[in-house]
């Protein structure tokens, strides 16, 4: 088939490392056979558009298009884009809740006159399930989720983001379409040598609680345990990070590597005994179950749809964030897998999660639109 990706998030020569979960799915999609086609529709008045606006990424042809809602004549011009594109297209894709918005007057159109095509929406965001970690503004916004019932089938990468946008979509609309995650490499096993060496992979914000994490080594340190954790990832949080470093004196047992490549990411995952981050909030969770798929088990809070795959088999999960709950976590965790092969943790997640087992439920997802639409 003839898939159009229509998605407000999308790498780009500026910054390659945007929403690379919507290029990993349409790499998904194309290799079940379909052809694809992607419009980027970047929204705001702060986005350059690159000097490259249409192109190749990856092998995929996009096109990009401004949608300022400041200058009603780029919006305009926007839908005029996605109304072509929907000529050629057998169904229409929108990746991220924003693009449900921009989709929906060209759509609307065309099915007002008996042109319209099946409609599959898939989200990745956490406002969906929960707005008030967003921002109040959206919390006060967030019935416009009502829109979730224009398109054919929904789908989320987690269960339960699935469940939450059931309650806005068409009956039996919704099912779960994970992200993509692949195995970088050869399966290196852990040494759970001493120090103990954790990894965190994610932004120095307030909602990943790094504070919480450094708090945790000095716990650890002060009970007996000989730990280190390296922070791949940067944010405004970093110079609050380094005071209390420094503070604590942990300087010999925290290393905040800053922002690196995915490569880069990769080794120091396979560099770790244990991955472990105490965030407030995720849905599909990629750095976690990118661990997994290294053979790394999980130390986490539960707090989001990523217990879909991470459960007592490759993770402890906990529900209070104090150093004291969280410590005794991470030595519990090293007892668990210490002997456990790092390739059995990560077999399952690869096989799960790789871009043919998810090309797959895509092709549910078509057909069940086709057949509504």
């Amino acid at each position: 088939m003839k898939i159009l990706v229509i998605a407000t998030w999308y790498p780009h020569e500026e910054n390659p490392a945007e929403a690379p979960f919507n290029a990993e799915h349409v790499e998904a999609i194309r290799g079940q056979g379909h052809v694809v086609r992607v419009v980027h529709a970047r929204l705001g008045t702060a986005l350059r558009m690159p000097e490259k606006t249409n192109g190749l990424w990856e092998g995929v042809p996009v096109r990009r298009v401004l949608a300022d809602p400041k200058h009603p004549a780029t919006l305009l011009a926007c839908e005029r884009l996605l109304a072509q594109e929907m000529a050629w297209a057998d169904v229409v894709h929108t990746m991220a809740f924003s693009s449900i918005l921009l989709a929906l007057p060209a759509w609307s159109a065309r099915t007002a006159v008996g042109r319209g095509r099946p409609w599959v929406h898939t989200e990745h965001w956490n406002g969906v399930v929960n707005p008030a970690s967003v921002s109040p503004l959206w919390q006060k916004l967030s019935g416009l989720r009502s829109v979730l019932r224009f398109p054919h089938v929904v789908t989320g990468v987690t269960g339960q983001l699935a469940a939450e946008m059931q309650r806005f979509a068409r009956p039996h609309a919704a099912r779960v379409v994970p992200c993509v995650v692949k195995g970088r490499g050869p399966v290196v096993p852990a040494t759970f040598g001493m120090p103990l060496h954790l990894v965190a992979v994610g932004g120095l914000i307030e909602r990943k609680r790094p504070v919480a994490a450094i708090e945790t080594i000095a716990w650890l340190r002060d009970h007996g345990t000989d730990t280190h954790l390296t922070w791949v990832g940067d944010g405004p949080q970093r110079a609050e990070c380094e005071a209390l470093i420094a503070k604590l004196g942990l300087a010999g047992q925290v290393t905040l590597t800053g922002s690196v490549r995915p490569a880069e990411v990769a080794a120091h995952l396979s560099a770790a005994d244990l991955f472990f981050l105490p965030t407030a909030q995720e849905n599909f969770f990629t750095s976690a179950a990118e661990a997994l798929a290294a053979g790394r088990a999980v130390v986490a809070t539960r707090v989001g749809g990523f217990s879909d795959y991470a459960d007592d088999s490759n993770s402890r999960l906990v529900d209070d964030v104090s150093p004291e709950k969280l410590g005794a976590s991470v030595v519990a965790a090293a007892a668990a897998f210490r002997d456990v092969p790092a390739a059995d943790i990560a077999a399952p997640i690869r096989a799960r999660f790789s871009p043919p087992a998810v090309g797959v439920l895509f092709d549910d997802a078509y057909a069940a639109a086709v057949a509504g639409a």
